[in-house]
């Protein structure tokens, strides 16, 4: 067994988090976690917190590549797609 080192980040860090999300992001981030630690302190509920830190570190990393914002113009565009049969072998359709 490793223990980490004490200034080793985990990922689901919000401390890390909010160092990688954009600025624009933060203040969503912090309401969605301050509404999960309230809820977190039932024990039903505390799940919820790592589910959320999970996905927020998830959308950090999404929302902080420089491709980020092109890629989602696009795809609201419909452009830049290619059909599952041309990517996944024995995908069924045209």
């Amino acid at each position: 067994m490793s223990a980490h080192p004490v200034d080793d980040p985990t990922p689901d860090d919000p401390v890390e988090i909010l160092r990688v999300l954009p600025d624009e992001y933060h203040a969503q981030f912090l309401a969605e976690y301050d509404t999960a630690i309230e809820h977190a302190r039932r024990p039903e509920q505390f799940r919820h917190l790592h589910d959320l830190l999970r996905l927020w570190q998830l959308r950090a990393l999404a929302y902080s590549d420089p491709g980020y914002a092109d890629r989602m113009d696009r795809a609201r565009e419909g452009t830049g797609f290619a059909p599952a049969g041309q990517l996944i072998p024995g995908w069924p359709g045209p």
